[in-house]
């Protein structure tokens, strides 16, 4: 029954998450961690963007959070890797964004309204916008290999409209 369950939430993000490919990235606006102005609308149209929603109560977030240190590191000139926070404490997030070494923006999404945009309904999920601003993917869940995370991420920095 878990794995039934567990299926039936998948499917409906999945759902959910699909009906936004294609179309064009809302412009998100607010605040960093660090408390810094941010509007998604500054880094549309520069170059391809990975948004990473995660929060601090989620252990798969945790297994992955290297992986995203280590593309900020391998693939920053080419890609946009911007962390959401969603609906975390700012010193939890803070904490976790300096253990793993993170060094990209990341927006706090306290009340879960940029996550609503997107559709997100699970952490960690990774929206991918192309460099025309458009939505091209949806990785809804954890990535359990580095081989499926810098895939993804080649095809993103690699697609053209």
């Amino acid at each position: 029954m878990k794995r039934l369950l567990a299926f039936a939430i998948l499917t409906l993000g999945l759902a959910l998450a699909a009906g936004i490919i294609g179309r064009p990235a809302p412009d998100i606006q607010g605040k960093t961690l660090t408390g810094e102005p941010f509007s998604l609308a500054d880094y549309l149209g520069k170059k391809p963007i990975a948004l990473h929603f995660w929060g601090t109560n989620c252990p798969p977030c945790h297994e992955e959070a290297d992986y995203w240190r280590q593309a900020q590191e391998a693939y920053g000139r080419q890609i946009a890797i911007i962390g959401v926070d969603v609906q975390d404490i700012t010193t939890m997030a803070l904490d976790f964004v300096a253990e793993y070494g993170w060094t990209f923006p990341v927006v706090q999404d306290g009340a879960g309204t940029v996550a609503a945009a997107f559709r997100v309904t699970m952490k960690p999920t990774t929206v991918y916008i192309g460099i025309d601003g458009t939505i091209i993917g949806v990785h809804p869940g954890p990535y359990r290999s580095a081989a499926a995370f810098e895939n993804d991420l080649l095809h993103v920095i690699n697609w053209r409209p």
